[in-house]
């Protein structure tokens, strides 16, 4: 926002009008109208009356506190944007420090600009990318300072990006501080250099620990929005999400057991006779498959809890227990080969 844009901002909250501003500071009307459409600026010992008449200070005044809406930012990115796909360049990268020149508190801009003419630079093999390296890295910096955490770890992540690719691993890492120790990103980079460093077995490890967390994650959250539509009596929905949750078991080889239990609460919220027999009957064969993914490649390199021998059964007797005892299954009571299955 340029002083014009400024003045006409502050004018308006201050209740003056044009032709008022202008009796105030000894000025024309026609001369503020000037200042705030851009054809002329104020002259410099008009700046303090200025301020002063606004309730601003100097620094307001002049835009150095200024801070863009994130619509005003994305505008600006476009417009670099278009710029690289029919300018040289350097003819950009003017541009843009003329940008952040004019917006120096502004980090979500500067961030943002770094991320651009980073992204270009190294797909363009006509730049001389290291020409670069100095400068958008001081403004991946400066965004490292902003209390937002998103543009902090977004800086840092792009950092963290360009000392792995210099192998100047210790300075890499500096930048993982930067990131919540509940961020996965965070483990995947650490991963990523231990790969680098040619520590493989770390890296798998952190790596397979990633997945097996990422699968807990999604598992969690799929369930729930499937008792979400079991509760609104959605059962398309809610079959479709069961569906889901047991596709996700079976890519991240959880087991069988996994893959069908989910289906077990829709069944039996509709009442579906055929579909609790078949989901309960399949449950019962596959209790030994609970913990397949201790064998599953996935996870070769983490080491599981053992498990004790009985609990597999004790589970397996738990879960006919359940099909005798519990009253959600009173709808099943008369059906033959459902007595069959829960008194073996």
């Amino acid at each position: 926002m340029d002083i014009g844009k400024v003045i006409r901002k502050y004018r308006k909250e201050a209740g003056l009008t044009q032709e008022e501003m202008a009796n105030r500071l000894g000025v024309t009307t026609p001369a503020v109208n000037k200042w705030e459409n851009g054809y002329s600026n104020p002259d410099i010992e008009l700046l303090a009356p200025i301020a002063r008449l606004l309730h601003i200070s100097l620094e307001t005044l002049m835009s150095f506190h200024e801070e863009l809406a994130p619509s005003e930012v994305e505008e600006m990115i476009r417009e670099l944007d278009s710029m690289l796909d029919s300018e040289d360049f350097e003819k950009v990268y003017v541009k843009a420090t003329e940008m952040i020149r004019e917006y120096p508190n502004c980090n979500r801009l500067i961030w943002q600009i770094a991320v651009i003419l980073d992204a270009r630079r190294l797909c363009d093999d006509s730049v001389d990318s290291e020409k670069y390296d100095k400068q958008i890295n001081t403004w991946y910096e400066m965004a490292l300072q902003d209390e937002d955490e998103e543009i902090r770890r977004c800086a840092a992540d792009s950092l963290f990006g360009y000392y792995l690719r210099k192998k100047e691993y210790e300075k890499a890492e500096e930048y993982l501080r930067y990131f919540s120790d509940k961020d996965p990103m965070k483990k995947i980079h650490r991963a990523r250099l231990y790969e680098m460093k040619g520590e493989k077995e770390s890296a798998y490890k952190v790596f397979e620990n990633v997945l097996f967390s990422e699968y807990e994650i999604l598992n969690f959250a799929f369930i729930h929005m499937m008792n979400m539509a079991i509760e609104e009596k959605d059962f398309k929905r809610a079959h479709y999400l069961a569906e889901k949750i047991g596709t996700i078991a079976a890519i991240f080889e959880m087991g069988k057991y996994h893959e069908c239990s989910p289906m077990l609460d829709v069944v039996c919220a509709e009442k579906n006779i055929e579909g609790t027999f078949r989901v309960a009957e399949q449950l019962l064969e596959n209790v030994d498959t609970l913990f397949d993914f201790r064998k599953s490649e996935l996870y070769q390199h983490m080491h599981f809890k053992e498990v004790d021998s009985g609990f597999l059964e004790r589970v397996k007797e738990e879960l006919l227990k359940g099909f005798r005892s519990d009253e959600s299954y009173r709808y099943m009571e008369d059906n033959m080969a459902w007595k069959d299955l829960i008194h073996r």
